[in-house]
């Protein structure tokens, strides 16, 4: 029976915690091992954390997460903004890639079926929805996501949650209307996530959850968890990891938009919410910035900002541009199509038009109407 090492943890730092998958994942880089790193593992009250591709100036509170003395931070897995805490149970699982699949959905599922079977054991029937989320009767009770480092070792993440506190959420994490669904429909937040207390009735410690989990991984993979804990050479080695990338500002703060940055498009896809910026010079697009909370298309959307920059303000240019993006990068992909990248990119367009006060009331340039449906 194959030994997987198992580790885990309480109480961690966002920087230590997201430092610490990182490690973990390089140390399957290069090898076609069958073997991984199991660690289930708890932040400290609280760690507020956005996705890879997110600005993270709209997804948080910064002023009232600084107030609250939260930390916050960024992952190397893409997917939306999280509160994580002693009622989360942080989930890592990192490996070489020997399950036969290059397809991140299929990883998804793979993935995340002992987890499914935990919350079974538990009485808790849920199942795959979306991109990455698992739920319970239509409410996310957990996100997935998934990073590759570019010598294969995987990085899974899933964020389980055992309890959460929704007000405190609710401050410090920016959640648009175009997420959650029309106001008129879901007229609170917490109609839209559960979590494994709610569904029992009954307070249940990340402990326990912890303990089904991993003997569900058990079952499932028929391998042999072997607890251990991190060396002090290893701790030296995620010690960099930190002052690289986990406290570092460039890194944090990322996919932040220019102050020129007028115009903003929110689009609403399969594949995640789009937070599209747009910079004007005129009737020339200065510069354009996809964000949001997908979890892979990282290169066709920098293929995307890189041909628009200083490009005509020309809707046909601008869908000329995107559908050739698409054919490149091979994206037949049917939760996101060229079309919506395009409106989310036209409607931030004109908003920077309106923002920097351009009157051309009709003129040979653009109609007084312009329908962005």
């Amino acid at each position: 029976m194959t030994n997987w090492h198992y580790i885990k943890e309480d109480n961690v730092t966002a920087d230590h915690g997201l430092a610490t998958d990182e490690f973990l994942m390089d140390t399957y880089s290069d090898k076609t091992s069958s073997e991984a790193t199991l660690r289930l593992y708890t932040y400290k009250n609280y760690c507020t954390l956005v996705g890879r591709f997110q600005n993270i100036h709209a997804e948080l509170d910064l002023e009232a997460i600084r107030k609250s003395g939260f930390q916050y931070g960024r992952r190397l897995t893409g997917g939306g903004a999280i509160i994580m805490g002693e009622g989360q149970l942080g989930l890592c699982l990192a490996t070489a890639n020997t399950f036969d699949s290059e397809n991140t959905r299929e990883l998804y599922h793979i993935f995340s079926t002992p987890v499914l079977k935990a919350l079974e054991q538990l009485g808790i029937k849920a199942g795959f929805q979306g991109k990455n989320d698992l739920v319970v009767n239509g409410k996310k009770i957990a996100g997935l996501g998934i990073h590759v480092n570019p010598h294969g070792a995987i990085q899974f993440h899933t964020s389980l949650l055992v309890d959460l506190d929704i007000p405190v959420m609710l401050k410090v994490l920016n959640i648009p209307l175009q997420k959650i669904g029309d106001k008129k429909q879901i007229h609170k937040v917490e109609q839209r996530i559960t979590t494994i207390s709610r569904e029992l009735k009954r307070n249940i410690t990340a402990e326990e959850v912890r303990q089904i989990v991993a003997d569900n991984f058990e079952k499932y993979f028929n391998i042999q968890l072997t607890e251990k804990s991190i060396t002090d050479s290893e701790k030296t080695e995620i010690k960099k990891l930190v002052n690289a990338r986990y406290r570092n500002d460039d890194w944090i703060f990322q996919n932040s938009p220019q102050s020129d940055m007028t115009g903003m498009g929110l689009k609403k896809t399969a594949a995640g919410l789009l937070r599209t910026y747009v910079a004007l010079k005129g009737e020339t697009i200065k510069s354009v910035l996809i964000t949001g909370d997908f979890t892979e298309h990282e290169n066709l959307f920098k293929n995307i900002e890189a041909q628009l920059k200083w490009s005509p303000l020309d809707k046909e240019k601008i869908m000329q541009v995107v559908r050739k993006a698409f054919l490149k990068f091979n994206t037949n992909n049917i939760d996101l199509t060229d079309k919506e990248i395009f409106d989310s990119i036209w409607r931030a367009a004109m908003g920077a038009m309106k923002e920097v006060k351009h009157n051309y009331q009709g003129s040979c340039y653009y109609p007084k109407e312009i329908n962005v449906k």
